[in-house]
């Protein structure tokens, strides 16, 4: 596994030693979220440090100025966000924030401030189960609402084709039910994204294949379009090519 690049942060002992304690408890669950959904597309390490890239490449293409705390944040959400798919895709934003806020020694190092912030940002990156607009707009010196967008964007903009390899697929497709099959070939058939502002540009072979998860893309873009305004952050539009 590559090294996570912590491109925002000054990667202070405290900011490292508190990765480094995230890292370590959601990855005991990251390794085994396939033992809940065999057939699930990537939620593992690769899809956190893809969103890690995902929050790099965004923040510094539409000059987004995050303070210190803001920019950890998003980091610390890139690993304990998807923790509770152990358990199953259906309320696994709830099941993950319980996790994380059910371990005193994790709950102690993250301090009363960044645990309430992480709840939430855990919380809103599925649009469909959470209205952004729920989320305060601060909390202390962190722009909470602005942060919980950014990350549910960044989320749902990994979307390519190494989340499903082909040589997998290939091994295992006679065992995938029809849904699983639509997501493993749709993902394969995107062969990149890019952040250039204000575009999103998203790279397909065959586009019909891959037409719904585009589409899903755009549904989270609308979802923080209002607070992406609010804050006069330009808000992507999505080219295909």
């Amino acid at each position: 596994m590559k090294s996570p690049d912590y491109k925002l942060i000054e990667c202070t002992p405290d900011q490292r030693m508190l990765l480094y304690l995230i890292e370590c408890y959601s990855g005991q669950f990251l390794t085994f979220i396939p033992r809940s959904n065999p057939d699930l597309s990537s939620h593992g390490f690769d899809h956190t440090l893809n969103i890690i890239s995902n929050l790099n490449n965004f923040i510094i293409n539409w000059n987004i100025e995050l303070n210190q705390d803001e920019a950890l944040l998003l980091y610390l959400a890139a690993w304990t966000h998807d923790i509770g798919c152990i358990n199953g895709r259906e309320k696994h934003h709830e099941i993950s924030a319980s996790l994380l806020l059910s371990n005193v020694n994790v709950v102690e190092s993250l301090t009363e401030r960044y645990a309430i912030c992480l709840k939430y940002i855990i919380l809103s990156h599925r649009y469909k189960k959470y209205n952004i607009a729920d989320v305060p707009f601060q909390y202390e010196n962190i722009r909470l609402r602005m942060i919980c967008a950014i990350f549910r964007l960044m989320d749902a903009c990994e979307i390519c084709y190494p989340r499903c390899p082909r040589a997998v697929y290939d091994v295992i497709k006679d065992t995938l039910d029809d849904e699983a099959t639509k997501f493993w070939i749709g993902h394969m058939n995107i062969l990149g994204l890019k952040f250039s502002n204000p575009g999103i540009r998203i790279s397909v072979n065959e586009r019909e294949k891959c037409q719904f998860i585009i589409d899903s893309v755009c549904e989270e873009i609308d979802s923080i379009a209002e607070t992406f305004n609010l804050l006069k952050i330009p808000v992507p539009t999505v080219t295909i090519i």
